[in-house]
């Protein structure tokens, strides 16, 4: 490492790093310390430094370390990055990637990211582990002397060998029940296993796959995670000359071709531009466009698969805490409203009564879900504003408990739950169906106005109360997280003045 120039500025950056394993929090608070006295430059040259390093020899827990401290702060930055020989090979399996395996069936063109390093440790305990330790020394030799066209070539030759090894490695367990155990069990499960076979296809089909998308990057918009944000016209015409040149070769190759650029778009229903377009040119060529109707099916899929995963998360909360479980809930409404409301916009272009039918059926299961879930989230979001029962007679009602605080948990449950109700109600405006969601927004306008009111009546008849006082701030927290209308910006600032004047 002291050979690279680049490593040098890191040693200096962090020049404690190596020699403090022994109090590993100690050096990273020190590693943190230092790095916020670097201006964005400073701090991309050292990231990209230790990354060149990293990735060009054998890596270093010192590495890890700085890296560690870094990443937050780089985030907001964005700067080229310098990937390790195996996340170099691993770039084109990005669009099939998915953090949460809740797929169930036989699935194409998809692999759970958590399937990545065991099969990783499969190859590296594999006949395989010359050839690709020689690939990677290469690639590490063509990175310290910054050659791209070698880079490429390395990363484009380790990809033919890993999926090479991968395909023969799983054909050989496959002969076998013993053997094949034995690799899924070496993978982690029976799921990763086919992961394993996916991850050799995707790599087989990289050199025909990813310079479309590349294209297609290049002329559109993109997120800060490299998605494309805007499938613009210019990409649609790169997106449907790929899919010419590819429908020739297999149709294979089209499946993945189509999977992948639905993972690229951050709106993938607009993909169905792409359709339309297709659809337009194989009708005046007297082609078939049978092989299109895969984006829209995986599409209604997808819509499908959230609504039923609301439904699924309606039912119980399946060992969630209540505060994860309700933006669970948030999320998947949010997810399924974006989704209804963009499909929707591009389906009306088409025309197709089937289409039509189908959207008109996934709205109302939406608007359903959003009802639904606003009922559960006014009642948790009630939960700052503790109440204890009271016998008057034979009779036993609820009161205002002004002896308790509420807790950490408590709040950030009610504040989970108003950011449910935020996103029920947006999809309910959007989409039109919003005045039963407006009579539970007044209602509980109408609750915490009269809590307001009541405690700061109460303190101003008794004096400071400490429990009263956490209340109110743990309601105006809440409040925070709800829509920003009128009446409830008046009932934040109702709040702080109760708040500050008996502080």
């Amino acid at each position: 490492m002291s050979g690279q120039p680049g490593a040098k500025r890191a040693a200096a950056a962090a020049p404690q790093a190596a020699g403090d394993a022994a109090a590993p929090e100690s050096t990273l608070s020190r590693l943190e310390s230092h790095f916020r006295t670097l201006d964005e430059g400073s701090l991309v040259r050292v990231a990209a430094a230790v990354e060149k390093a990293r990735a060009t020899e054998t890596g270093a827990a010192s590495d890890e370390q700085i890296l560690t401290c870094l990443r937050p702060m780089l985030r907001s930055l964005r700067p080229v990055r310098v990937p390790t020989f195996q996340r170099a090979l691993c770039v084109c399996l990005e669009p099939y990637l998915i953090d949460a395996d809740v797929l169930g069936g036989v699935r194409r063109a998809v692999v759970a990211r958590s399937s990545l390093a065991p099969w990783w440790r499969l190859l590296m305990g594999s006949p395989y582990r010359p050839r690709l330790a020689a690939a990677t020394a290469e690639y590490r030799n063509a990175v310290a002397s910054e050659r791209q066209d070698e880079i490429d070539a390395v990363i484009q030759f380790g990809r033919s060998v890993a999926a090479e090894a991968t395909t023969t490695l799983l054909a050989e367990a496959a002969q076998s029940v013993v053997r094949k155990r034995e690799v899924a069990v070496l993978l982690g499960s029976e799921r990763a296993f086919d992961d394993a076979a996916e991850i050799a296809r995707i790599l087989g089909l990289d050199p025909l796959l990813t310079p479309w998308f590349d294209q297609i990057r290049a002329v559109c918009p993109r997120t800060a995670d490299g998605r494309v944000h805007d499938f613009t016209p210019q990409g649609t015409v790169i997106a449907k000359n790929g899919y010419m040149h590819l429908h020739a070769a297999d149709s294979e190759v089209v499946d993945y071709y189509f999977h992948g650029l639905l993972r690229l778009l951050a709106q993938p229903w607009q993909s169905l531009r792409l359709v339309r377009l297709l659809s337009a040119d194989l009708l005046r060529a007297g082609a078939d466009s049978a092989g299109l109707q895969m984006i829209p099916a995986k599409l209604f899929g997808d819509l499908t698969r959230t609504l039923a995963e609301i439904g699924r998360t309606a039912t119980g909360d399946r060992g969630m805490t209540r505060r994860v479980w309700l933006m669970t809930c948030a999320r998947l409404v949010s997810d399924a409203g974006a989704m209804v409301q963009g499909m929707a916009e591009e389906v009306k272009e088409f025309g197709n009564a089937g289409w039509e039918t189908m959207m008109v059926e996934a709205r109302q299961k939406v608007a359903q879900a959003a009802d639904t879930f606003a009922s559960v989230a006014v009642r948790d979001a009630g939960l700052v504003l503790p109440q204890r029962e009271m016998r008057e007679k034979l009779e036993v009602r609820l009161v205002p408990d002004m002896t308790h605080s509420p807790s950490d948990e408590e709040v950030a449950v009610a504040q989970a739950a108003a950011t449910l109700f935020t996103a029920c109600r947006k999809v309910a405006e959007k989409e039109g169906f919003d005045r039963s969601i407006r009579a539970k927004e007044a209602d509980l306008e109408a609750t915490f106005h009269t809590a307001i009111t009541f405690r700061f009546e109460y303190l101003r008849a008794r004096g400071k109360n400490k429990a009263v006082s956490a209340q109110l701030q743990a309601l105006e927290k809440v409040l925070r997280s709800m829509p920003k209308t009128e009446a409830l910006l008046d009932l934040i600032l109702k709040a702080e003045r109760a708040i500050e004047r008996f502080r």
